[in-house]
């Protein structure tokens, strides 16, 4: 089982929890569980079992289809805008947090720095520099160790990393194989993206031939991230990622 971390910090009410997806979810599950289960996380009783099915009344759990919006962010501030009663706990779950716009940020900035007592908001994220200070600085923070997606994932992301797009047959048979979903295309367009922003300030530092080809991967990356996949469309958006990476380095040098 996991252990949770940082006990005495996990008291605030108002918190940035980041890691990749699958650690983030795995760790609020069981965090959530400790509250809300008389036995601590036992995994059997009712409460428990509603965490995982992300049915419990107590909690609410916020998802962005592109960016969140301000009808969402006003219905958490309804909801958390009463008083509770003693020893009652209720827990807003911001996934994805590097979604938020900076109007939604704002409209939020009162309801986290002073919450009703009882009212817990957790930020989720893998990508901290997205968020504006103003959000960050209301949290306390911490980060959570984890295996990389990209480990999973090594030989399918391969030709995105060494630009050799040698086979895309082979590729489109692998994808196909493959159960990869929405969020984690998310995940690893966002590791890519990360990968080859430090190429290309590696390249600009050095003067190197590559400088161009990482520019254009960052590029694509960027407007990869922009538009990421919908409920289920992550195949879609491999195979369009693939073509367009191909096109984008055959006028490029190849990095090795």
């Amino acid at each position: 089982m996991l252990e949770l971390f940082m006990v005495n910090n996990l008291q605030h009410p108002t918190q940035l929890w980041i890691s990749d997806s699958q650690t983030l979810h795995d760790y609020m599950i069981l965090h959530l569980q400790t509250k809300l289960c008389l036995q601590k996380a036992c995994q059997q009783c009712i409460s428990c079992k509603q965490v995982v099915a992300k049915e419990h009344p107590s909690v609410v759990w916020l998802t962005p289809e592109r960016s969140y919006n301000l009808e969402q962010i006003d219905e958490l501030i309804k909801m958390s805008s009463f008083q509770l009663d003693n020893n009652e706990q209720r827990f807003f779950i911001i996934q994805q947090a590097e979604r938020l716009t900076d109007q939604c940020s704002n409209r939020l900035l009162k309801t986290i720095e002073e919450p009703f007592p009882g009212y817990n908001f957790f930020f989720l994220t893998q990508r901290p520099q997205a968020l504006p200070l103003t959000v960050k600085s209301r949290c306390v923070i911490q980060k959570i160790k984890s295996q990389s997606t990209m480990d999973t994932f090594k030989d399918f992301l391969e030709p995105f990393l060494t630009l050799k797009f040698l086979n895309p047959i082979s590729f489109i048979k692998q994808l196909e194989a493959l159960e990869i979903k929405e969020q984690e295309s998310k995940e690893l367009t966002d590791n890519l993206f990360e990968h080859w922003t430090i190429i290309l300030k590696e390249e600009i530092n050095e003067g190197s031939d590559s400088l161009d080809q990482a520019k254009a991967m960052v590029k694509l990356l960027q407007q990869a991230l922009n538009n990421t996949p919908m409920i289920g469309s992550a195949k879609i958006f491999w195979k369009n990622l693939y073509i367009s990476a191909h096109y984008a380095s055959k006028t490029q040098k190849t990095y090795n």
